[in-house]
């Protein structure tokens, strides 16, 4: 009698619980590149997905803070609402600026040591990718773009060469890195047709582990269109 009357609470208590759950709504939450825009006190403001219309920034519970009225591209995870996001979570990423080979920043010779993509895809205004690197130390990887604008005013092209140094890493494990490479700076004002063709090249390891330059991003390319981000004040 005991045992069976334990198997009855025991079965109310289960469909309890599984009545709770059904009534708990979980958020969609969305996992995206995205850029986010500060007010007068670098406080997140303004949420610009990569595609869709910009979402007012309901509650930051990261609190982040950047510089007044600017930019930052971000790794978010957020709820959107009919109202706006909801953020849940930041995180910065690399954004290399492109500068040519003959630049300072290069003065040590433009470095190709090899990575693995994961993804590659052109955002709101930025060419996004994810990388994995074979890392081993807590040795630090520095990376950067290298710009060939040689067919840009006769073909429209630009084509990017991934620099990346790690600086004589061991390769013991994976790590994943996330990268949003600006594009607006190739954008002229005054050309009607504002269209460009971008190209990248990055080295990479064959099937046989050799070391090799990849060029499949290059035909044909990654359309780029701009599109404007209005600060919000």
């Amino acid at each position: 009698m005991k045992k069976g009357l334990h198997r009855l609470c025991m079965m109310g208590l289960l469909l309890l619980l599984l009545a709770c759950e059904d009534e708990y709504h979980y958020p969609s939450v969305s996992q995206e590149f995205v850029t986010m825009l500060s007010d007068g006190e670098g406080r997140m403001n303004m949420l610009i997905p990569d595609k869709g219309d910009a979402l007012p920034v309901l509650e930051d519970r990261t609190a982040s803070v950047i510089l007044p009225h600017s930019f930052r591209r971000v790794l978010c995870n957020y709820e959107q609402t009919a109202q706006g996001a909801r953020i849940y979570s930041l995180e910065s990423l690399l954004t290399p600026v492109p500068k040519p080979a003959d630049d300072e920043t290069y003065e040590d010779g433009i470095k190709t040591d090899p990575v693995e993509m994961e993804s590659i895809w052109m955002g709101r205004n930025f060419l996004n990718m994810i990388l994995h690197l074979k890392v081993g130390m807590e040795t630090r990887h520095t990376f950067g773009m290298v710009e060939d604008l040689s067919e840009l005013e006769d073909k429209r092209i630009v084509t990017l060469l991934l620099y990346h140094d790690a600086a004589g890493d061991t390769e013991f494990y994976n790590r994943k890195v996330n990268l949003s490479v600006p594009l607006l700076q190739y954008v002229n004002p005054l050309r009607q047709d504002k269209a460009l063709i971008i190209k990248f090249k990055f080295y990479t390891y064959d099937e046989e582990g050799h070391v090799v330059l990849s060029e499949k991003y290059c035909e044909p390319g990654f359309d780029f269109t701009p599109e404007s981000i209005e600060f919000v004040k």
